[in-house]
């Protein structure tokens, strides 16, 4: 196999090896919809709109050990999702949902920069690297237990998103600081599984407020730059990355 190949083959947005999980991801997500469409319950339990913000500060988990490749990302990052509920059968809500990931991961090692007129130096350095991501998509979170003011769901949510890397680099020697941004965009496929815990503290008429807990495993198949740098600075080596943690929040039904 030839290096075109293989270099071809690196940025793949999906290959066969992804293509398992992302069917049975859409799998359940379509099943998902369909009891929207066709309820399994007609029990009123839900509020027929909804709005809520969900916030986590580190506190996040890689299923995969760190190592030099994904530096640890997304395991203290600051994570802000926004949702909006606009469909519901009184079980089970569709939401659309806008998330923002972002962490700066510090680390130390041998640090490639590539010249001007060809070649590369290599020198030891204290980087501070930054990667962010901001997905749109769709979730759905389906009652299962309902007591007074509170509720348990399960949930599953499918989004893609656009984002970008940089990094500080101080040379330990000279101590000069030069910043690199990723030449070019990343790209990320998102898919999460998630236990609600939901409580309402307040209730007026039609409308009510509630503390949301939300408890999920989170699986980039693929995130990555969106095409290759030929020899600038393009970001971590990561391309997929697999997630378990928290998001907590208010949510206002109305």
């Amino acid at each position: 196999m030839g290096s075109g190949q293989l270099k071809c083959t690196e940025w793949r947005l999906i290959d066969e090896k992804r293509m398992l999980p992302i069917v049975w991801a859409l799998s359940i997500f379509l099943y998902s919809l369909s009891t929207i469409i066709y309820p399994l319950s007609s029990t009123a339990q839900n509020m027929p709109r909804e709005a809520g913000f969900l916030f986590a500060a580190n506190g996040q988990a890689s299923l995969v050990k760190s190592n030099d490749i994904n530096r640890g990302f997304f395991t203290n990052p600051t994570i802000e999702h926004f949702y909006y509920s606009f469909e519901t059968n009184g079980v089970q809500s569709l939401s659309i949902f806008l998330e923002h990931i972002n962490e700066t991961r510090n680390w130390s090692g041998i640090w490639t920069d590539a010249q001007i007129l060809g070649g590369s130096k290599n020198f030891p350095a204290s980087v501070s690297e930054n990667l962010q991501v901001t997905v749109i998509g769709l979730e759905t979170n389906r009652t299962l237990i309902t007591a007074s003011d509170f509720r348990l769901g399960a949930g599953f949510g499918l989004g893609f998103g656009l984002g970008g890397a940089s990094a500080d680099v101080t040379h330990d020697t000279t101590n000069i600081t030069d910043t690199h941004t990723s030449e070019t965009a990343w790209q990320a496929l998102l898919m999460a599984a998630s236990l609600r815990a939901r409580y309402t503290i307040w209730t007026g008429g039609k409308y009510e407020i509630a503390i949301v807990a939300l408890g999920r495993v989170w699986y980039f198949p693929y995130i990555g730059p969106i095409g290759s740098a030929s020899r600038s600075y393009n970001g971590p080596g990561l391309r997929t990355l697999s997630e378990y943690g928290y998001l907590a929040g208010l949510a206002f039904g109305f």
